[in-house]
């Protein structure tokens, strides 16, 4: 009995190992050849890449980050072919990204916006399915290439002519040398003050006597190994520059060297008054925001579609019976979800999340009943975004190029004023405002509406908390 409880026992191990084998086989996830470098202020993507013939449904992924003695879980993915980031402090909040149009692919890797110093260390890509799970660690370094390199003229040191180079803005910190004319290490003394700033990054100082006779080509090489990369400035000083027996080399240099002052001086000004015009841009265009973000209200859309029909060009989701493209003229039939609660009077702001998706609408659309239909033009104002362009609907207007990089979209409803905005909620700044057409029908009023697209790209109403109303001045 006990023999053959025994050969029981020991099949039922078989069968278990060999049904590990088989899915750990068909499983697997490809690690890293190398350490990935993010740049500071730029984004970075952190590879995981699954290798599977069929994704399965119930997959769920969870990036960890270690360093600095922390753990923070940066973001997962619930299987459920919904985007679930979860934060357990501010750290990467808005910061990260899925493909999720690859995970068909076995793609699983993350986006990581804006990279800081403390993103430097180690993230853990965890992959889990049912009773299969498997991991891998990508090393992020962090760098970041400085400014220009500038070499100054520091007077005379004896018989020698003072140099200095100088040159803001690099991590790690950097290696300076100086060059003759031919490329070659010059081999007078060198002095380099590498300064860590508050932030984090260095300052480089470098500093070497240039001697009468030697090479007059002189340039100061700036380079981060890290990113392979330079910045590197060439002067030719000329011999007049060296102390001589002329009675006039004296005075030709203090006017020489006062004229760079001066110089340095109008440019200096010059400097800090665009500077403070442009601040003052800034200050004013987050002004605008916040008073905006002060008149937040709770958004909730009817989970049933409604078709509208709208005048946009490209527009996703558009039912037509031609072949032809729609024009800009050519009204087109869009399902969009529009909200449960209309507004009649004073300022409404919510946020959309339209993620990365290439094709969306949003904005408002003006009723004056729930069963009366709508005057194209003048019944809806909208954004838009069709094949990888951003337009508005009042004249079809298109924006720039380099403001496409949407994933969050706020609106406030201006009934007072009568205008509708659209900002970029992240970076705080307008993306465009349009004018509102007000009837005189009391019953008149004006509903949040979104493009309602198929499978899981479908734009969302993104959470905002309703914070105290600002007053405007």
């Amino acid at each position: 009995m006990g023999s053959r409880y025994q050969q029981v026992t020991t099949l039922h191990i078989i069968i278990f190992l060999q049904i590990i084998h088989l899915v750990t086989g068909q499983y697997k996830i490809i690690p890293p050849d190398k350490p990935v470098t993010g740049i500071i202020g730029k984004g970075v993507t952190l590879p995981c890449q699954l290798k599977v013939k069929i994704i399965p449904e119930r997959l769920s992924v969870q990036w960890m980050f270690s360093g600095n003695s922390k753990r923070i879980d940066v973001a997962t993915y619930d299987g459920k072919n919904t985007y679930n980031p979860v934060y357990e402090d501010e750290t990467y909040w808005g910061r990260t990204n899925f493909f999720q149009s690859e995970f068909n692919k076995g793609n699983v890797s993350l986006h990581l916006k804006n990279v800081t110093l403390s993103d430097k260390g180690k993230y853990t890509c965890s992959v889990f399915f049912e009773n299969w799970y498997d991991e891998v660690v990508v090393d992020l370094n962090v760098a970041a290439k400085g400014d220009e390199s500038s070499i100054f003229l520091d007077g005379h040191v004896g018989q020698s002519i003072g140099l200095t180079c100088k040159s803001q803005g690099w991590f790690p910190a950097p290696e300076v040398v100086w060059l003759d004319s031919k490329g070659q290490t010059r081999k007078e003394e060198v002095t380099t003050q590498r300064i860590k700033t508050s932030s984090g990054i260095f300052d480089v100082v470098s500093s070497m006597n240039l001697e009468p006779g030697s090479d007059k080509e002189v340039s100061c090489r700036v380079v981060n190994n890290l990113l392979n990369a330079m910045s590197e400035s060439r002067v030719l000083i000329s011999d007049v520059f060296f102390p001589s027996t002329s009675p006039w080399m004296t005075a030709f240099l203090v006017i020489l060297f006062l004229n760079i002052a001066v110089f340095a001086a109008t440019g200096y000004k010059l400097n800090r008054i665009a500077d403070s015009r442009n601040h003052l841009e800034l200050l004013k265009a987050e002004l605008d925001f916040w008073e905006a973000h002060s008149h937040t209200v709770p958004i909730t859309v009817k989970s049933d579609c409604r078709v509208l029909e709208l005048h946009l060009p490209g527009v996703p989701g558009v039912e037509s019976n031609t072949s032809e493209p729609a024009g800009t003229n050519t009204p087109c039939t869009v399902p969009v979800l529009v909200g449960k609660e209309g507004f009649a009077a004073g300022k409404h702001y919510w946020e959309v999340e339209v993620g990365q998706e290439q094709d969306w609408v949003l904005g408002v659309v003006r009723e004056k009943g729930r069963q009366e239909g709508m005057r194209p033009g003048e019944d809806y104002w909208a954004l838009h975004r069709s094949q990888g362009q951003i337009f508005c609907s009042t004249g079809d207007h298109k924006i720039e190029k380099q403001q496409m990089s949407y994933s969050v979209i706020g609106v406030l409803l201006d009934l007072d004023r009568e205008r509708v905005k659209f900002y970029e909620a992240e970076q705080i700044r307008i993306i465009v405002r349009m004018p509102l057409r007000l009837g005189t029908e009391p019953a008149e009023k004006f509903y949040p509406f979104l493009s309602k697209t198929e499978g899981t790209g479908t734009p969302r109403i993104h959470p905002v908390s309703i914070p105290v109303p600002l007053e405007t001045l």
